[in-house]
This record gives C-alpha cells, sequence and structure tokens, in this order.
C-alpha cells in the first residue's frame, strides 16, 4: 500500500535512463591530441561534428576514423586517445550510471501511519 507508489517509480529505472553528462564541445587543431581515461561504469559518446579524428582506446584492438555526423560509443574504462586528422570539433556525453535503491519487501498487513 504505502510503498506501491514507491515500486512502480523503481521499477520504471534502468541503466539506459541514466542522465546524460555534457561534457562539452571539444575544438582540435590539425595534429592536436585529447585523451581522457573515462572511470569504469561511465561509458563515453563522443560525436564527430565537424573535421576528421582518428581514435583508439586501451584494450580495444581496432582503431576508429570519424567523420562529421560519426558518433562511438566506448563502453570500456581504458584510457581514450583523440587526434585531430584536421582542423575538428567533437561533442562528448558521458553517462552516469543510476543506483537502484533496493525494493521494500511486500507486507500483506501494514500498521497505520502516527
Amino acid at each position: 500500500m504505502m510503498w506501491d507508489w514507491m515500486r512502480t517509480v523503481v521499477s520504471g529505472l534502468r541503466f539506459e535512463a541514466a542522465p546524460a553528462r555534457n561534457v562539452g564541445l571539444v575544438h582540435l587543431a590539425q595534429g592536436a591530441l585529447w585523451s581522457e581515461r573515462p572511470r569504469s561504469g561511465h561509458p563515453l559518446t563522443l560525436t564527430c561534428r565537424e573535421g576528421m579524428l582518428w581514435l583508439t582506446c586501451e584494450g580495444d584492438a581496432k582503431d576508429y576514423v570519424l567523420h562529421p555526423g560519426d558518433t562511438l560509443r566506448m563502453e570500456r574504462s581504458g584510457h581514450v586517445v583523440v587526434q585531430a586528422l584536421k582542423p575538428s570539433r567533437f561533442c562528448l556525453m558521458q553517462r552516469t550510471p543510476v543506483h537502484t535503491p533496493c525494493t521494500p519487501p511486500a507486507r500483506k498487513h501494514e500498521a497505520p501511519v502516527r
């Protein structure tokens, strides 16, 4: 009874519903480097807005080249290095995990609150 509304809210929480934190727009001159070491559980999403970017991520055997409009989501927590192959801009977003609280046990009989 009393916990029904809370149970409904909690059951609707999902990791995908985690808020995205806009880390910002990064401008790089040709040949310039940018790097980040994201924390575990805080995936980064990088979207190339302008130019051309080369990207490598620690623990990933592949390297990536991004053109305007390309987006790459990095799930790993390894060191990420981006180099501008041309003058470039990219947008960086980071998801923060939602810690779902434990759902209280269902009670058949609850004492009235006084």
